[in-house]
């Protein structure tokens, strides 16, 4: 078989090719899943993944900042979901994971910086004793949450869906809501909590109210972190980048065509309706079928043609966008500690940043002694960023980091990286909508879907799905040599 542009095959009769539209972790775990899993006595398919930017990796990036890298996207993965941790051991990488030096964090909010309370799950308080010894909540705040004890059970609506903000709001009152949770679990989503679907979201939420009238007693009997369960996140010895370098080369060893600067421009079904045809400005490619990886509006464009009650709902998906700011500083310029991992930025209390990571403290050793990074966001839900100028994003964020931190000095090197609706917004109904969208994808033979506007945003959670998309289009693929 050979490629419509010209581009010739791959040995062996009756190869199949997959097509994967995107090289973002998604796209490339399921060509990982495509070339290193076959079925059992099936040669691996030809594989091709065409990707619109200059380079494959997605959100997963190292930025240049005064001469060396650093993290310009996700720099560390949630450890507790195996998938992120099975990608690494399968590539070789596992010797290479490292937790973070530091996971002290803290939330800017009533006018300091003040430790975030311990026993949250997903920000949400299983302990008054550690709420009340952060100060993130005042004295009338500490009480109303108190009340969450005695409170009647709260009911989850009849389509068993409902805010995040709207129930913490209900047991422990908007203060906690505002000040505590919303930062956290908003900060994850670049959202608002009060629009945050609990299923979707924070299941852990339900799932203890299902069992316990109290909140707070369900999630301290049930979510709350245990001693020595492991870290929490983990990262690559010298930047997260590793794990899209190392899989690349990977990909290529085994054979997998990586195309950069190759963007999809439509997706059609093949005259005789058993493969695909990709256009692309190169020209056209030949599959025999198709995972597509790309992010949500760009998808729903790609699938209209032969699935629309599903690109239709993927269009819906509102997104959010973000920009993440790199600050390099003099060690002697900053004027407190940095005893922790950084610290979240309550919308409540009004300011541009949203968060700040003390990169520097979370992977020591990345960076020349003397220096100080700091990895600033800025950007949620209703507040787009996108308008600034980087030297208006620089000067603000340089402002509030005076305020918090104390640091009066101009950073000695400055990188601003942006990431336009780059956070799909899981909203109420959420799950229902993923759902119709699987029936709707299911339905044409030969199509995958996957990405973080689906079943999660996160580094495991993206692989993951990556990996089903591919063994979904896999299970249908003809067998080596069938007509």
């Amino acid at each position: 078989m050979s490629s419509a542009d010209g581009r010739p095959g791959p040995p062996g009769k009756g190869r199949p090719t997959v097509a994967v539209v995107g090289a973002g972790v998604t796209g490339l775990a399921a060509a990982w899943e495509l070339a290193a899993h076959p079925p059992p006595g099936e040669p691996a398919p030809r594989v091709v993944v065409l990707e619109a930017g200059a380079r494959p990796g997605g959100k997963i990036v190292a930025a240049e900042l005064g001469g060396g890298p650093v993290d310009g996207g996700a720099d560390a993965f949630v450890a507790r979901a195996p998938a992120g941790v099975e990608l690494c051991r399968e590539l070789g990488l596992d010797g290479e994971l490292q937790a973070p030096a530091a996971n002290r964090a803290l939330v800017w909010t009533r006018g300091r910086l003040r430790p975030l309370p311990q026993g949250l799950v997903l920000g949400v308080p299983s302990d008054l004793v550690g709420l009340a010894r952060s100060g993130a909540v005042s004295a009338r705040g500490l009480a109303r949450a108190a009340l969450d004890l005695v409170l009647p059970p709260t009911a989850i609506p009849a389509g068993g869906d409902m805010a995040v903000g709207a129930l913490v709001a209900a047991r422990f009152g908007r203060e906690v809501q505002e000040r505590v949770v919303d930062p956290l679990l908003g900060g994850i989503h670049a959202g608002r909590s009060e629009r945050l679907s609990l299923a979707a979201t924070a299941p852990q939420l339900a799932a203890a109210l299902a069992r316990h009238r109290s909140l707070l007693v369900g999630l301290r009997r049930e979510g709350a972190p245990q001693p020595g369960a492991g870290p929490v996140f983990l990262s690559l010895a010298g930047g997260l980048d590793r794990l899209v370098t190392r899989l690349v080369g990977e990909l290529r060893a085994r054979g997998v065509e990586l195309r950069p600067a190759c963007p999809v421009q439509a997706l059609e079904r093949s005259p005789d309706g058993r493969g695909w045809t990709l256009r692309t400005p190169g020209g056209t490619v030949a599959a025999d079928a198709v995972v597509v990886a790309v992010p949500a509006p760009v998808a729903a464009g790609l699938i209209g043609a032969v699935a629309p009650s599903a690109a239709a709902e993927l269009a819906a998906i509102e997104h959010a966008s973000v920009a993440l700011v790199l600050l390099a500083y003099a060690a002697g310029d900053v004027g407190r500690p940095l005893d922790g991992s950084g610290f979240l930025v309550p919308r409540v209390d009004g300011r541009l940043m949203t968060a700040c990571s003390w990169y520097t403290s979370k992977w020591p050793g990345r960076r020349p002694a003397g220096e100080v990074v700091l990895r600033v966001s800025v950007g949620r839900w209703g507040q787009d960023p996108m308008a600034l100028g980087d030297t208006e994003i620089v000067a603000r964020v340089g402002r509030e980091l005076t305020q918090a931190m104390g640091i009066a000095a101009p950073p000695a090197a400055s990188a601003v990286m942006r990431w336009p609706e780059a956070f799909p917004q899981y909203t109420v109904g959420h799950l229902d909508r993923v759902a119709r969208i699987e029936v709707g994808v299911a339905a044409v033979p030969g199509l995958g879907l996957a990405g973080a506007a689906l079943r999660g945003v996160g580094v495991p959670a993206c692989i993951e799905q990556g990996r089903q998309a591919a063994r979904r289009v896999q299970a249908q693929l003809a067998p080596a040599g069938a007509a």
